[in-house]
């Protein structure tokens, strides 16, 4: 939840430094440092981890059918609220109303995504394919999304956001791949005892 107050902090820097009017690529040191971190936590991808990681946490220590449970309902609250916190950040830091058409918007996009989210963080610690292809979800989506969906070209940051991204999500992938792989050769071996 606290995405969205930090989101909110970040995409305001500029203004509180007053270079907005200045061309993305000429601001200062500290414009760039929020652009870089506005730049990934605006990103779709880093509120589906969030989403993700909430949806893996709650279901630690519960019967499979409730970790599911448990994951879809974190899923859909952590974003809901994480919205309607960004949202009523914005609204303190530049007025206005916070029932706009994007508040309603990525409100239902929660909704919809958060519970299916928050499932897939759940699916994880699952053994076999289903766990690794849950586990795989956020380094694929965030690979797809630099793709697909770039940070605008106008930004010095959008390169190392890039860049950043990619090289995680392989380190990830890696990491994912690994740490199942030696579930299974372990529950391997303990069958064969």
């Amino acid at each position: 939840m606290s995405l969205g107050a930090v989101d909110s902090v970040v995409n305001h820097v500029p203004v509180w430094l007053g270079e907005v009017g200045t061309a993305r690529a000429d601001r200062g040191g500290w414009s760039q440092v929020a652009e870089f971190a506005s730049l990934v936590l605006d990103a779709g991808w880093a509120w589906a981890a969030t989403a993700v990681l909430v949806g893996w946490l709650v279901s630690r220590h519960t019967h499979p059918a409730a970790g599911l449970l448990r994951g879809a309902a974190a899923g859909g609250l952590t974003l809901v609220f994480a919205t309607a916190i960004y949202y009523g950040m914005d609204v303190l830091f530049d007025g206005g109303t916070w029932w706009g058409m994007a508040t309603r918007y990525w409100l239902l996009a929660s909704v919809v995504l958060g519970p299916a989210l928050g499932v897939a963080g759940a699916l994880i610690r699952r053994p076999g394919p289903a766990g690794t292809l849950a586990a795989l979800l956020m380094p694929a989506g965030a690979t797809l999304q630099m793709v697909v969906l770039p940070p605008p070209s106008d930004s010095l940051m959008a390169q190392p956001v890039r860049l950043t991204v990619w090289v995680a999500a392989a380190a990830a992938t890696v990491l994912i791949i690994r740490a199942k792989g030696r579930r299974v050769i372990l529950a391997a071996s303990v069958r064969l005892r």
